[in-house]
């Protein structure tokens, strides 16, 4: 399935704009395909960030405890316990 693009005209300062051409020239992108990608990238990583603060804050909210903490080392042995270790 096609996908509709939108044109948009942006402007940029001289040496960004020197930069992602010599990059474009690099990886034989359009200029469209190269923003499109940084731009993909971007909202990938503002996308990551939100989630750790998000994961952050709930955590300093709702902190683990010390019986926490005493289940999650007891699993862990379990779980060591029974793995089939390669001796090789």
């Amino acid at each position: 399935m096609a996908r509709s693009a939108e044109k948009l005209a942006i402007s940029l300062d001289r040496d960004l704009l020197r930069r992602a051409e010599r990059l474009r020239e690099v990886t034989g992108e359009s200029r469209s395909a190269l923003v499109a990608r940084a731009l993909r990238q971007f909202l990938r990583t503002e996308e990551l960030e939100r989630q750790v603060r998000e994961y952050s804050e709930a955590y300093r909210r709702v902190p683990e405890t010390a019986s926490d903490v005493r289940e999650a080392r007891a699993l862990a042995r379990r779980s060591l316990a029974q793995a089939d270790w390669d001796d090789s």
